[in-house]
């Protein structure tokens, strides 16, 4: 290290005094850095919430759209939004499933080559919880093309909301903004202090979700990538580093630059102590070497946008030189006045050498150089100052009477560098600051009054909806209170029905005991029948019994009529023999043996006579066997008929009485009513006041959209640069 800390004797001894001049500004420095990064996180961060606060409420309102209505939907709410250049919807596998942009349907982020996007959407699907994405390298952004930025490039980030149905994402709503604008938001180039070469810039300090991103690495365009600032080399063009080659990006800063001091390719000072502590403040000589090897000074910050899992830094510097170049008005005007007096001292030592010349010429020549020194000293020293601050004291008077021309600036010429320079630049820097919120006044309240528009209509509907409510609510109760009426009526016909059918069910139940009587009847005389049955069964196995008997009754008779025969034939032949004394024998043997014939002719036919009918006894037989089985059943089934019949009896006698069920139902039904009725009446009552508070709504939505209106006109006053009034 040398006398001037790293920097050579030639460049550090002009910043050396430079810096010993302004020493005393020191803590005046310091505040104007920390103010810088704090209104410029705080900016990012409002932005960011803004964005989300947009996005949670066209979630809701997605939940209510038709799906062949998504896209149109989509193209509405991008329309409304003020950065996004697309809106568009992913399903839980990664798929475009509706877009504003028509292109970029049906696409997949799914895969090895999304992979940190795919992680993105599964963190966002696991917890519920937006996230937002990015910065990150995407083509599509380029052809969709910018909304808010005069630069544009690939460079985006997304916003993903989730869209939740029955506490699981449905889908998740993305946003898509270019990068640069975040670039914008924290550049504000009108509002620069530091104006040749303050620079704020955004990098990475921590990255939780692309672990491939490096420390230290850019995430925001440099103001010194834009070819339009003209104060100093660009980026693009390439920055000269004097003894370590050219500092330069392709195609923008994000990326492409790690932010190291050439040097010694570490991360510089600035960067590397900012992301070990948190945040870094350094405002005195000899600073520190940028990316750039120039001497910088400036405030470091670290910090998480809402619903990023990263953690960002930004540095707001400023070039050392341009910090301290400042000069006091006392110090300029010392040196205009020290000058003149050594000036004086020279002219009359000058004259006091000549001895001859008169006083009065001395005193001539001292009165001339008093006027003319004067003079000089006045439109030198003095009349700039005045000009300058007459000049600011009318951009002043022309904001403050009303004209609102917020366009203004105080030309470059008058920020020279001291006190009237700096109040100069913080004008400027007001001015600026009141544009940009005079913009967002008035894009807000474009909002509100598109947004009270739509609630007026709404208003309406409601209203005229609430009318016929209350029609159809009245038409309800007239119908329910005639209904009350029927239902009590019907009450007074069921006691007397109940009356009547008293006498029914006594009647009733005296013809079931007369039938339960005359069905025991008939069930004894069915036994007796089926008792007879078996009896003619029995006399039928009984008869054929006896057919046996006879026909073996027959056939002995049979036998003896053959024994007989061959008897009486023996006996003629044995007459024969005997000759005329057996004649009258003979003749007897005849008869015998016409006797057998006949007695076997007779037990012949009686033979088959008894097989005819023991043929027919079987039929009897078979038939009164099928008798007495379908005289069983229907026993049988009397039997039943009685139990039921008994059953009807018993449960006559122990069952309530019927038109006590119906009174009570219909007693039931009438309290119900009467309830029912209560509640209509209330509602009706309710509707009533609904409709009430809805006309002081639609009243109120009205005076809201005169004082939107209003609004409106007071911000319309304003000139606003084009940049802030999109």
């Amino acid at each position: 290290m040398g006398l001037f800390g790293w920097l050579q004797f030639r460049e550090g001894l002009p910043l050396w005094w430079s810096y010993a001049l302004n020493k005393k500004n020191t803590e005046s420095v310091e505040k104007i850095f920390e103010s810088i990064a704090k209104t410029r996180v705080t900016l990012l961060t409002d932005w960011v919430n803004e964005q989300w606060a947009f996005l949670e409420s066209a979630a809701l309102e997605l939940n209510h759209t038709p799906q062949q209505e998504l896209s149109t939907y989509l193209e509405q709410q991008r329309q409304r939004g003020t950065y996004f250049t697309e809106l568009f919807l992913l399903n839980r596998e990664g798929t475009v499933e509706a877009s504003s942009f028509p292109k970029h349907q049906g696409s997949s982020y799914r895969g090895q080559d999304h992979a940190i996007y795919q992680k993105a959407i599964d963190q966002v699907i696991k917890t519920n919880e937006h996230l937002l994405y990015g910065p990150y390298i995407d083509p599509i952004t380029v052809e969709i093309g910018p909304r808010t930025s005069s630069f544009h490039d690939d460079v985006t980030l997304l916003f993903l909301q989730p869209v939740i149905n029955q506490g699981e994402v449905e889908y998740i709503l993305v946003g898509r903004v270019p990068n640069d604008v975040i670039g914008d938001l924290i550049q504000r180039e009108a509002g620069h202090i530091y104006k040749d070469s303050g620079d704020n810039y955004i990098f990475m300090a921590k990255s939780n979700l692309n672990p491939d991103l490096s420390p230290g690495i850019a995430l925001s365009r440099s103001r010194f990538e834009d070819r339009t600032f003209s104060l100093g080399d660009n980026l693009k063009d390439g920055i000269d580093t004097k003894h370590w080659g050219k500092v330069k990006v392709n195609k923008h800063t994000e990326f492409e630059i790690r932010f190291t001091d050439p040097a010694t390719n570490e991360l510089h000072p600035g960067v590397a102590n900012t992301i070990r502590n948190g945040d870094n403040l350094f405002v005195e000589f000899p600073g520190y070497s940028d990316y750039r090897h120039i001497p910088v000074i400036g405030k470091g910050v670290t910090f998480q946008l809402p619903g990023s899992p990263d953690v960002f830094g930004m540095m707001c510097e400023g070039d050392l030189e341009e910090v301290y170049r400042n000069r006091s008005i006392g110090w300029n005007l010392g040196k205009r006045f020290v000058s003149i007096i050594l000036l004086w001292i020279l002219i009359n030592q000058g004259l006091s050498v000549f001895s001859m010349i008169p006083s009065w010429s001395v005193l001539l020549v001292n009165i001339l150089y008093g006027g003319f020194a004067t003079y000089w000293f006045y439109q030198k020293g003095i009349a700039p100052i005045v000009s300058r601050l007459n000049e600011m004291t009318e951009v002043v008077r022309q904001i403050a009477e009303g004209s609102g021309d917020l366009t203004i600036r105080l030309e470059d010429k008058l920020l020279s560098n001291d006190e009237t320079g700096s109040l100069g630049r913080w004008v400027n820097n007001l001015i600026d600051s009141q544009d940009g919120l005079m913009g967002k006044v008035k894009s807000t309240a474009q909002d509100v009054e598109q947004t009270n528009h739509l609630l007026s209509e709404k208003t309406v509907q409601i209203e005229q909806g609430s009318f016929a409510v209350l029609k159809q609510t009245s038409e309800m109760l007239e119908g329910m209170q005639q209904q009350l009426a029927d239902v009590k009526e019907a009450m007074s016909q069921v006691d007397q029905i109940s009356d009547t059918l008293q006498g029914v069910e006594l009647q009733s139940q005296q013809q079931l005991f007369q039938a339960q009587e005359q069905v025991e009847s008939i069930e004894q005389k069915m036994s007796q029948i089926v008792q007879k049955v078996q009896d003619t069964l029995g006399l039928t196995n009984g008869f054929n019994e006896f057919s046996n008997n006879i026909g073996l009754i027959v056939d002995t008779i049979n036998h003896i009529a053959k024994q007989t025969n061959l008897l009486a034939l023996n006996a003629t032949i044995e007459a024969a023999k005997a000759g005329e004394y057996g004649r009258g024998f003979t003749v007897v043997a005849d008869e015998i043996r016409k006797l057998a014939d006949q007695t076997t002719l007779a037990t012949k036919e009686i033979s088959e006579s008894l097989d005819e009918i023991e043929g027919s006894s079987v039929l009897v037989q078979k038939s009164i066997q099928e008798s007495s089985e379908e005289v069983g059943e229907g026993a049988d089934l009397i039997q039943d008929v009685r139990e039921v019949l008994t059953q009807m009896a018993q449960t006559s006698a122990t069952h309530p009485n019927v038109t006590e069920q119906m009174r009570d139902i219909i007693t039931n039904i009438a309290t119900i009513n009467e309830q029912n009725v209560r509640a209509v009446e209330h509602v009706d009552q309710s509707t009533e006041e609904m409709v009430d508070l809805i006309q002081d709504a639609r009243f109120d939505s009205e005076q809201s959209s005169l004082v939107v209106s209003n609004l409106g006109r007071l911000v319309n006053k304003f000139k606003l640069t084009k940049k802030e009034a999109k």
